[in-house]
């Protein structure tokens, strides 16, 4: 009898052995737009003349704390674009979006029948025998992945700034942001 678990579960190691690697080569998504509908990146919605929704859309490898600097720095990009000195974040929210994939599934043998001649002195009989199948356990975890999305709902205008904690100075935040995403001022 042949047992197709040790191939399978091989196939598998090599396939697991291959997305490690590979996920060793992957980074974070960079601060940019997204290239395309729910891509990676930024991406903005005017919702009147001076309130804007923002979104940052990370890989697996981008952290939550890390959407959220982008889209406060996209916010105060935005801002400084449209010639506003600030703005306000009148609505907030930081998606995750976990997911499971790959592991190995549990592998089942069907039953064998074996079919054999037994001859003895005066005559052969046939002989069926059936062995049961057997279930190998799933040996490799499957994967877990989890990717962020922050949005803001923010308001953009000129001075004088509201007095209020979720208000920012646009020159001022994109000045302290700008070093953690070029690594530069």
């Amino acid at each position: 009898m042949i047992s197709l678990a040790f191939p399978c579960r091989s196939s598998l190691l090599a396939a697991a052995a291959a997305v490690a690697v590979l996920a060793g080569c992957a980074s974070q998504t960079p601060y940019q737009p997204a290239q395309k509908p729910a891509g990676f990146g930024y991406t903005e919605t005017a919702l009147a003349a001076d309130r804007y929704r923002i979104s940052f859309k990370g890989n697996d490898i981008t952290p939550a704390e890390t959407t959220r600097n982008y889209a406060l720095l996209r916010a105060g990009e935005l801002a400084l674009q449209r010639g506003a000195d600030w703005f306000q974040i009148v609505g907030r929210n930081t998606d995750k979006n976990t997911r499971e994939f790959g592991g190995s599934p549990e592998f089942i043998s069907p039953p064998q029948t074996t079919v054999y001649q037994r001859c003895g002195l005066i005559r052969c009989d046939a002989v069926v025998t059936t062995s049961p199948g057997y279930v190998s356990g799933g040996d490799i975890a499957p994967t877990t992945s989890t990717q962020y999305t922050s949005e803001l709902e923010i308001l953009i205008g000129n001075n004088p700034m509201p007095a209020s904690v979720e208000s920012y100075n646009a020159r001022e935040l994109v000045s302290n942001l700008r070093p953690l995403v070029y690594g530069k001022p």
